[in-house]
């Protein structure tokens, strides 16, 4: 399978928030390194649905043109996996343009995988190998790396789970007391957000606003008009997916974010 022959299938747009799951090393943490793209390419089905796949066929193996050191690890390729299910939906795709514009190295050019609605570690960069298994990928970044511990042990890193940030008024930023002022921001998850909640009072009583439907697997803005009075306030934003999952208060990656106001 070459570029060109990538290029001769029909090509689909989609528009996907596309969100770093952070550090492996401290998956607690949020990062919110996250942007909204709208991708082309061909869809990942349209190349598996060329293949003969055997009954046995559960997961689609992916591997990146990357090598390098990570963590104590020399020289091991990043190869990521979907269940064959993923794969075959018609949202994922190779990628060869973002935003309208070929799709540069840095980016992952001149072809990469993208799995809208999971975190952006499946989306695998400067594809130079596919192959369909009956089992998981055993390298590090999808046995050591990239999963998270539940109460019954652990998941992989894949579904993006509901988050939201407040961008306005910014941090720190004065407004003036008594007077209205908006708080605008994006909202987004895996299976779509169906609720955005504001707080002003750092947490202790929370407000439903306005939030906008989805284009595609994007993300989701929100707002509200609010007065508040003299002194320091915090703003804190919470949302819930569609199948109700929420935020935790702190220690998660997807943890509610807050924002001091003067």
């Amino acid at each position: 399978l070459t570029l060109a022959d990538i290029l001769q299938l029909p090509q689909h747009e989609i528009v996907s928030v596309h969100e770093c799951a952070g550090s492996p090393l401290t998956p607690k943490e949020p990062k919110r390194r996250v942007g909204n793209v709208v991708w082309c390419g061909a869809r990942l089905r349209d190349v598996l649905d060329s293949c003969d796949l055997l009954p046995e066929a559960a997961f689609v193996w992916t591997q990146g043109l990357e090598w390098g050191e990570f963590a104590g690890l020399k020289d091991e390729p990043f190869v990521k996996d979907l269940p064959l299910a993923k794969a075959l939906s018609p949202e994922v795709l190779l990628a060869v343009s973002m935003n309208g514009k070929p799709l540069t190295s840095d980016r992952g050019g001149p072809v990469r995988l993208v799995v809208p609605g999971w975190y952006g570690t499946n989306s695998v960069k400067w594809v130079g190998r596919i192959s369909v298994s009956s089992t998981r990928a055993p390298g590090p970044y999808t046995t050591r790396f990239y999963n998270d511990i539940t109460a019954t042990g652990t998941k992989p890193v894949w579904e993006i789970a509901p988050e939201c940030v407040i961008v306005s008024p910014g941090a720190d930023a004065m407004v003036r007391a008594n007077h209205e002022f908006r708080i605008t921001g994006w909202a987004w998850a895996e299976a779509g957000v169906s609720r955005v909640e504001v707080s002003v009072d750092g947490g202790q009583n929370w407000l439903a606003v306005r939030v906008d439907a989805r284009e595609g697997f994007g993300w989701q803005s929100f707002s509200v008009p609010v007065s508040l009075g003299p002194g320091k306030h915090t703003l804190s934003c919470r949302c819930f997916d569609a199948n109700g999952q929420g935020q935790p208060q702190a220690h998660a990656r997807n943890a509610i974010h807050s924002i001091e106001l003067a």
